[in-house]
C-alpha cells in the first residue's frame, strides 16, 4: 500500500501527461549536420513551457528503412522524435539549441521543425533555414499553422480542458477509494488489537472459587459452546440437585411439639384389682363399711 501511495504523483503526472512528435529536418547544403546535442523546449500562446528536452536515440522513432544506430541529425535527414510533456495545450513557438559539444563539426543547419500532437494530430510548423554556430547555439522560431489543422485549433482549448476535468475527477475517485481501503484496514487493525488487549486482561483476572463449585464440582468445558436448550436443563437438573441436599423440615410437626410441650401427662398404671373408694369420691366424707353391706 505505501508503495502505491508513492508512485500515485507519478501515476497521476503520466494520466496528465501529452505526446508530441518532434520532426527535425537538417539542410541540404555541405557541412549542415552537427554531432552535437539537441535540446527542445516548447512554448504555449501564454507563453508556458515546458521541461527541456533532448532529441537522442532514447525517443528516436526510426523508419522501417532507418538502420537504427545511425548517427542523427547528418545533411540531409528527417528525423522523428516522441517526447512526452505537460499539458500545455496548443504549440505557438519552440526554442531550440545545442550544447557545443564536440568541438570539431558543431555548426548546425536547421531547415525547419514540424511539432504533431498526436491526441488529435495538430501539427505545428516552424520555418527556420538558419545555421546555428558555436557563438550562437540556439534560436527560437515562432508556429505557422498548417490548413488542415485550423478547424482543430478551434475545439483544442475545450477538448484539453474537458479530457483533462475527467482525468482529475478520476484521479480524485481512486484516491477516494484508496483512502476509505487504508481507513478501512486500519479500524479494523485497531479493532482486533483492542480486543486482544482486553482478553488477556480478564484471562489476568484471579477467579475464586464458589460454595457452588466445592458442592457441584463442574466438568470441563468443551470446547464448542453448549446449545441454549442444553444449558437451560443443565441449570434445572442443577437446581433439583441442590434442593435434595438440604435437611427436610416440617414446620407443623415443631410448632406442635413447641406448643405441647409445658403439659405434662400422667403416667397410667394398669393393675387386676378394683380402684378404692377415696380414689373414686376424693370429696366424699361418709365413710361407708363396704364389709357390713356386702355382709347383709
Amino acid at each position: 500500500m505505501t508503495q502505491i501511495l508513492i508512485l500515485f504523483p507519478v501515476i497521476i503526472s503520466y494520466c496528465l501527461a501529452e505526446v508530441w512528435n518532434i520532426y527535425v529536418h537538417t539542410g541540404n547544403e555541405r557541412f549542415a549536420g552537427t554531432d552535437s546535442n539537441i535540446y527542445i523546449r516548447l512554448f504555449n500562446a501564454k507563453d508556458e513551457s515546458t521541461g527541456e528536452y533532448q532529441l537522442t536515440h532514447s525517443n528516436w522513432v526510426p523508419d522501417s528503412n532507418d538502420f537504427p544506430l545511425r548517427n542523427l541529425f547528418e545533411m540531409g535527414a528527417h528525423e522523428r522524435f516522441r517526447i512526452r510533456t505537460e499539458d500545455i495545450g496548443s504549440v505557438a513557438k519552440i526554442h531550440i539549441r545545442h550544447n557545443n559539444f564536440p568541438i570539431l563539426q558543431v555548426d548546425w543547419l536547421l531547415d525547419q521543425v514540424v511539432v504533431e500532437h498526436i491526441r488529435d494530430g495538430t501539427k505545428y510548423i516552424f520555418k527556420c533555414n538558419c545555421w546555428l554556430r558555436r557563438g550562437r547555439p540556439y534560436v527560437t522560431l515562432s508556429a505557422l499553422p498548417d490548413p488542415r489543422s485550423i478547424n482543430r485549433n478551434k475545439t483544442d482549448d475545450s477538448s484539453s480542458t474537458t479530457s483533462r476535468t475527467l482525468v482529475i475527477i478520476l484521479v480524485i475517485l481512486i484516491t477516494l477509494v484508496i483512502g476509505i481501503f487504508c481507513g478501512y484496514n486500519e479500524y479494523r487493525h485497531r479493532q482486533r488489537d483492542s480486543s486482544m488487549v482486553f482478553n488477556d486482561r480478564i484471562e489476568q483476572i484471579p477467579q475464586e472459587p464458589s460454595l457452588l463449585d466445592a458442592y457441584y464440582p463442574q466438568s470441563p468445558r468443551s470446547p464448542s459452546p453448549p446449545l441454549e436448550p442444553q444449558f437451560w436443563v443443565n441449570t434445572i437438573r442443577r437446581w433439583k440437585n441442590f434442593r435434595q441436599g438440604l435437611p427436610s423440615y416440617n414446620y407443623a410437626q415443631t410448632t406442635q411439639s413447641t406448643a405441647a410441650a409445658p403439659r405434662t401427662i400422667p403416667p397410667i398404671i394398669s393393675t387386676d384389682e378394683p380402684p378404692a373408694y377415696e380414689d373414686l369420691y376424693p370429696n366424699s366424707t361418709t365413710p361407708i363399711n363396704i364389709t357390713s353391706n356386702s355382709n347383709s
